[in-house]
């Protein structure tokens, strides 16, 4: 490399020439901040953090799961950077512990668009409790579809956002696909902001009241549970016990 190259190359940056920057946590997670971070001005916005829910909680049950925040803006004086959340996702082991043998797993991914203009990408998985038929797989994964783009269609994307994190819509889709064959488990396992709409941001802290959504089930011969196949819970849990 000729001198006049290196010239060019530009000064390499030291840790000393670093700033640090305290991350906060958008107005839906009420400002907590989640750490601290190191770099230039000008190279801080627009990088992506992860943390654990069990963070915000103190439940050890939320310990598998992982939010992504990504900076927007930072402020010089106060040493803080905005951040905006861009999706979650659990662990693969937990994803892997929710498929038992002999269970059917019903997956569906589905960009919906909330009432305020955000589009979230959504992967859900439901999980049967003992081999399920292919017409009630159809119908589950239609409930699935069905149950969530009608909380996108009412919800703004903040209380959205808490309905995917506190299982809110994964326990309304349970409520209603057990009725077409008993599920062990209903998961969103991850979501993605793919979309913000011009001058989107967070107006307010959601509450944890949801309404609860009711959708017409069109069930077909094959989709019902004949006798032979209903699952005795008492008799399931029993043997599990012994």
């Amino acid at each position: 490399m000729s001198s006049r190259k290196k010239k060019l190359k530009g000064k390499k940056v030291s840790f000393k020439d670093k700033d640090w920057y305290e991350v906060i946590t958008p107005k839906i997670f009420d400002f907590k901040p989640i750490g601290e971070i190191s770099g230039l001005e000008s190279n801080i916005v627009g990088r992506t953090l992860e943390t654990l829910l069990f963070d915000f909680t103190n439940k050890y049950s939320d310990i598998s799961l992982k939010l992504k925040f990504r900076i927007v803006n930072l402020n010089q004086e106060a040493r803080k950077t905005n951040t905006i959340f861009v999706g979650h996702q659990y662990t693969t082991d937990f994803i892997r512990s929710l498929i038992g043998r002999g269970s059917s797993k019903i997956q569906t991914i589905l960009n919906l668009t909330t009432k305020d203009g955000y589009v979230f990408r959504l992967t859900t998985i439901c999980t049967t409790l003992k081999r399920a038929r292919n017409s009630q797989i159809v119908l589950i994964r239609k409930i699935m579809r069905e149950i969530l783009k009608e909380f996108a269609q009412s919800l703004n994307h903040e209380k959205f956002i808490a309905g995917i994190i506190f299982s809110e819509f994964q326990n309304q889709i349970q409520r209603v696909a057990k009725t077409i064959y008993p599920l062990s488990n209903c998961v969103i396992v991850k979501s993605k902001l793919v979309s913000i709409p011009p001058g989107g941001e967070d107006k307010e802290i959601p509450d944890d009241q949801f309404d609860i959504v009711e959708i017409d089930v069109k069930r077909s011969r094959k989709s019902e549970i004949r006798r032979t196949e209903r699952i005795s819970m008492k008799k399931l849990t029993q043997t599990k016990r012994e």
